[in-house]
């Protein structure tokens, strides 16, 4: 992907910003492989938190996680397939950068009502 728009085909070759392909499948692999690590310990932390109400019944939090999950999961591979139809070129920055905003806004979100996550 370009960060710097460049007239020719060669994907900024030689530039520090430039992502080829080892760079990309090497990063892909850490983030996946993290990401699934990450994934048991939040399951885990999750289940220690949640009140017994909720964690009895069909419609229990476990179920309620994995809907939540699924359906986030397939909104990302919307946005990311409509990233792709618009500009195959500029895929990453099209995922990345409105990917940094929104993480932004979520921290805001935290930092705001930390108080009432906290109880």
């Amino acid at each position: 992907s370009d960060l710097f728009g460049t007239p020719t085909e060669s994907y900024n070759e030689g530039n520090i910003f430039a992502v080829g392909e080892r760079r990309y499948v090497m990063g892909y692999l850490i983030t996946f492989c993290s990401l699934q690590a990450f994934d048991s310990v939040i399951a885990s932390n999750l289940s220690k938190v949640i009140p017994t109400a909720l964690a009895s019944g069909t419609l229990n939090s476990g179920l309620l996680t994995t809907l939540v999950g699924t359906l986030g999961s397939a909104c990302g591979d919307v946005f990311i397939a409509s990233i792709g139809f618009i500009n195959l070129r500029q895929l990453m920055n099209g995922l990345f950068i409105p990917a940094f905003f929104i993480l932004v806004f979520a921290l805001y979100l935290i930092r705001r009502n930390y108080d009432l996550l906290a109880a």
